[in-house]
């Protein structure tokens, strides 16, 4: 696929631009007390997402009216084909912004009639799309170059026919390490099934190979592993609270989850489903596993707990209202949060071990966490904009990890994937424009 840079302006250098930035900060922070009056992913969201949207395409424009219908003359970064049409003739934009434009929801760029993401993947970055000067780059842009010269006896060049040029057998294939987020261990079964998913999606490729293997560790992981085993991996998958920042204790809210699943030995199934308000069974699932679904998105939408966080960012106790802290400070966003402690991506960087591509399906990633960890030295970081229930976020990894099983870069990946969950769930649920790519849109898991 192609994509093409659309470098904004610094900071007053041009006043239309300024306004109607600041026109869409304010709609975007209003999104998140949206979400928090009437849930996290009624129809009202996408409406406010088309507003937020229409100012960041009209800001674009007033800097450049042409941005998005490119002449002969414009930068292109081609990527090596793969041989399938749909991702090899996709036209994506690569944002290139930095400060306080960079945490801005690109991915709902709207012109007026429709989100551009509908046709074309969007990812932002704080440098062009090109790859660095050779002394700078990473193995896996090597890889990407190479790529681009493989040809087999036949003459093919597509990934399927020079997959094992690209992948001799004494290469090892990639790890993806998944993380599970700090949680009870009981909830720990609803992560565990985005690790099923995600093991899935990695096993389906139609290239008749894996592209990366994904490593699921029996015991919790630490911190100091972490950072001690991260320089051993390719890829991370964080699976964390996706609706609302995760907590180091909430015994109240463990406790609540904990009666809820303990009644699934009721010894009546219409009793079990008038006292929790949900169905005990759904066709072709599990119904423990269904249940903790129906139980974990009811406890999303009501918290239960007395001094909690909501999706705006504002702790509530007691009914009064608490100003957050200042969330422009670099160590002001909540890091992952593993069984015994936090980590930091910067501890991470510090010891050389992080990997180039980092998947974080967790509370607000994209604008909280992404530009300490492509800072901390990942090329491409993934996650979500905003506050969405476990299941629409499980079913997105499923998705993308199919995308990127079959070749597709990282930017064409989430923007199929945006596809499938909008089909699945429908364009009026948020989920499909609720995830974003911050860095090298053009990485893929075979260059890994």
């Amino acid at each position: 696929m192609r994509w093409i840079d659309i470098i904004l302006p610094e900071t007053e250098t041009n006043q239309e631009f300024d306004t109607l930035m600041a026109e869409a900060v304010y709609l975007t922070s209003d999104l998140l007390e949206m979400q928090n009056k009437h849930g996290l992913d009624s129809p009202k969201i996408i409406d406010q997402m088309a507003e937020v949207g229409r100012r960041l395409f009209k800001a674009i424009c007033s800097h450049d009216e042409k941005a998005f219908t490119p002449g002969e003359n414009t930068d292109i970064t081609q990527t090596p084909q793969i041989g399938v049409p749909e991702h090899d003739e996709l036209l994506g934009f690569h944002i290139v912004t930095d400060g306080q434009w960079a945490d801005m929801p690109w991915t709902w760029l709207h012109n007026g009639l429709e989100f551009v993401m509908e046709k074309h993947p969007v990812c932002t970055a704080t440098a062009t799309s090109k790859l660095p000067e050779t002394a700078a780059q990473r193995p896996w842009m090597s890889r990407w170059v190479r790529a681009d010269f493989l040809v087999d006896d036949a003459g093919d060049s597509d990934l399927y026919n020079t997959l094992d040029q690209l992948r001799p057998q004494n290469l090892a294939q990639p790890e993806i390490l998944f993380v599970p987020g700090h949680t009870d261990e009981q909830i720990r079964r609803l992560i565990q099934r985005e690790a099923e998913a995600i093991e899935g999606a990695l096993g389906r490729s139609q290239l008749g190979q894996n592209l990366a293997n994904l490593d699921l560790p029996k015991k919790s992981i630490t911190p100091s592993q972490l950072k001690a085993q991260s320089i051993n991996y390719q890829a991370i998958h964080f699976a964390g609270p996706t609706s609302q920042p995760a907590a180091a204790a909430d015994t109240e809210g463990q406790f609540w989850m904990n009666r809820l699943i303990d009644e699934v030995n009721a010894p009546e199934d219409m009793e079990l489903e008038e006292a929790m308000g949900v169905e005990a069974e759904v066709i072709g699932i599990d119904p423990i596993t269904s249940l903790l679904d129906s139980v974990s998105e009811k406890y999303d939408r009501e918290g239960l707990s007395e001094n909690r966080v909501g999706s705006s960012g504002i702790a509530r106790m007691g009914g009064e209202s608490i100003a957050p802290t200042d969330t422009n400070s670099p160590k002001a966003a909540p890091p992952w949060l593993l069984d015994d402690g936090p980590v930091e991506p910067e501890s991470i960087g510090a010891t050389g071990g992080m990997p180039p591509l980092v998947f974080s399906n967790s509370y607000r990633a994209l604008p909280e966490l992404g530009k300490r960890f492509t800072s901390a030295g990942a090329s491409t970081f993934i996650g979500p904009m905003v506050p969405l229930f476990s299941r629409p976020a499980r079913i997105f990894a499923g998705y993308l990890y199919s995308n990127l099983a079959d070749g597709w870069c990282s930017g064409a990946a989430v923007w199929k994937a945006s596809q499938h969950i909008g089909q699945e769930l429908g364009k009026e649920h948020p989920a499909w424009l609720s995830y974003g790519v911050r860095g090298y849109g053009t990485l893929a898991l075979q260059y890994l």
